[in-house]
């Protein structure tokens, strides 16, 4: 569980469980209601890539905060940085967020998340776009992540997708899929595949 140490963390956090239905955030003592009056929190956002689907995340968590009353240039403020695919600009970004002192970091991918985990375990991070954060090594186990981890997945219904497939080619003796070998939760999704498939003989 996230521990938050001070009010206005406090209250960013009830309206990210709000907005993500995450449950995980865990907060000690007296809670703000979100969207109330608080001092203003700093949070810093990181995006793997450009992206249709991360692009429309980046935008989701902050759209989704400023229905909860957190409205940049009032009570929130966003750095927003972009990667670009490099793991040195990862790298930078992470240290900058830690070096600012950021209220809270979103990630948005599986590298980004793992750069920032790996770079400060106090700063609490909220990440999507990540399909299996214990594979990630981004907690300790989804019911009790014991890291200062927490987000969404975007686990695909793997075996579902490979019975619609059958049921278009019905007659299909080998099927092929395109994913990222340098990526953990990429190679999780290949995996649950080739289980799905030995499974259906």
């Amino acid at each position: 569980m996230i521990s938050l140490k001070n009010n206005k963390i406090k209250a960013l956090a009830a309206g990210l469980m709000l907005t993500l239905a995450l449950g995980t955030l865990g907060c000690g003592g007296d809670k703000k209601e979100a969207g109330a009056k608080a001092e203003k929190v700093n949070v810093g956002i990181v995006q793997l890539v450009e992206h249709e689907a991360l692009d429309a995340a980046n935008k989701g968590f902050i759209d989704g905060l400023a229905s909860k009353g957190y409205k940049e240039g009032q009570n929130i403020t966003f750095d927003k940085q972009n990667a670009q695919a490099d793991q040195s600009n990862l790298q930078n970004i992470a240290h900058r967020f830690v070096n600012n002192k950021v209220d809270l970091i979103c990630a948005i991918a599986t590298p980004a998340a793992q750069t920032v985990a790996n770079v400060t375990s106090d700063i609490p991070i909220v990440a999507t776009a990540v399909t299996d954060y214990k594979t990630a090594k981004l907690v300790k186990d989804d019911a009790k992540p014991g890291t200062n981890v927490t987000g969404t997945t975007d686990m695909n219904p793997v075996a579902e997708q490979l019975d619609l497939l059958l049921k278009l080619v019905p007659n299909a003796k080998t099927i092929g899929t395109i994913y990222c070998s340098s990526e953990v939760n990429s190679q999780l999704q290949v995996e649950l595949l080739k289980k799905a498939a030995a499974a259906k003989g």
